[in-house]
């Protein structure tokens, strides 16, 4: 549980340093209430409110933590899905299927990053 729970903090803070706070409308969206909330009073601009967020890491609503996660397992297995399932059309969970059946050859980082969205931590 201690591994599961450190893994998975370094994964959220791995989030905050990799991705841009804009990086997408839906990670904008699911932790702008925690921005207001954990970050009122900051200006906005030059990643002071990833910044702010990352210093809140533990504070963030679980829609925020959940949104990060699964920008993490994106990148995580980026490398995975285009060496294993090139050829397969994302929708309908194909991709995360392809994924599952080439586990055991998948990247470290991308077991880890399955092995946390299987628990539920996403």
């Amino acid at each position: 549980m201690t591994i599961r729970i450190a893994t998975t903090s370094s994964l959220f803070l791995t989030a905050m340093l990799l991705l841009p706070y804009s990086a997408s409308a839906e990670l904008t969206g699911a932790c702008l209430s925690d921005a207001k909330t954990l970050c009122a009073g900051i200006q906005p601009g030059g990643g002071k409110i990833r910044d702010c967020l990352k210093l809140h890491v533990k504070d963030l609503s679980e829609g925020c933590q959940a949104v990060v996660l699964k920008a993490v397992n994106a990148k995580a297995c980026a490398a995975d899905v285009k060496q294993f399932c090139a050829d397969i059309k994302p929708g309908e969970g194909r991709v995360e299927a392809c994924m599952k059946a080439h586990f055991a050859d998948a990247s470290d980082a991308c077991k880890v990053a399955m092995a946390n969205a299987a628990a539920g931590d996403n």
